[in-house]
């Protein structure tokens, strides 16, 4: 039987964003501690992600996103935690205007959701913003997910609604991994490419 490690009592953020997309994901990485399996175009797409972000240090500044972060300050790779929600992420930038707002950006090395932001990434920077309001105690009310390959940049607004809605995923997800039972698939059979990399883990459990 497989066995959660219950020294592990905190939600990582991109089990949020696994959950939103399929709940069996977090299963296979949380309770069966399974690899996923990618290709090389994928663990490739990694490295540039992470080369591209580190780009964001060498611009000026935040006008790249809007003519109103003239001055602001950008962080990167911010580490945040929040032993309150039991949720812990590693940020790729915020934005700190010269008003002091704070706002998330993520980096995506994948094309949108035909010009939208897909909900799992959504949700995901939702989830940054919880953290962020908490470290610097302040309120999030929008965040950024820019599309390498597109240079798209969307801009999202956080509602009260999307944080209450985290927040209960962030339970759901905690109960999985205590209770170690095999979630059903949320992903219409059509539509599941195996681009989670748990394919054939994912076959066996059907």
């Amino acid at each position: 039987m497989p066995t959660s490690d219950i020294t592990e009592p905190f939600v990582a953020v991109t089990d949020v964003k696994h959950y939103i997309f399929c709940p069996r994901i977090v299963y296979f990485e949380r309770v069966l501690h399974a690899k996923p399996v990618f290709g090389s175009q994928q663990e490739e797409g990694g490295e540039k992600h992470e080369e591209y972000v580190r780009k964001e240090l060498r611009r000026k500044d935040a006008v790249y996103y809007s003519p109103d972060f003239i001055g602001a300050q950008k962080l990167l790779f911010v580490n945040l935690i929040s032993p309150k929600l039991g949720l812990t992420g590693q940020l790729d930038c915020i934005i700190k205007t010269v008003k002091g707002e704070f706002i998330p950006v993520d980096y995506k090395n994948m094309g949108s959701n035909h010009g939208k932001v897909w909900m799992d990434h959504k949700y995901q920077l939702v989830a940054y913003a919880l953290l962020v309001e908490e470290r610097y105690n302040t309120i999030v009310k929008r965040m950024f997910v820019n599309y390498i390959p597109e240079k798209l940049i969307l801009e999202v607004e956080i509602t009260p609604t999307m944080k209450t809605h985290v927040k209960r995923v962030i339970g759901h997800i905690k109960r999985i991994i205590s209770d170690e039972k095999l979630p059903p698939i949320r992903v219409a059979k059509h539509k599941c490419t195996g681009g989670c990399g748990y394919r054939t883990l994912c076959k066996r459990s059907i």
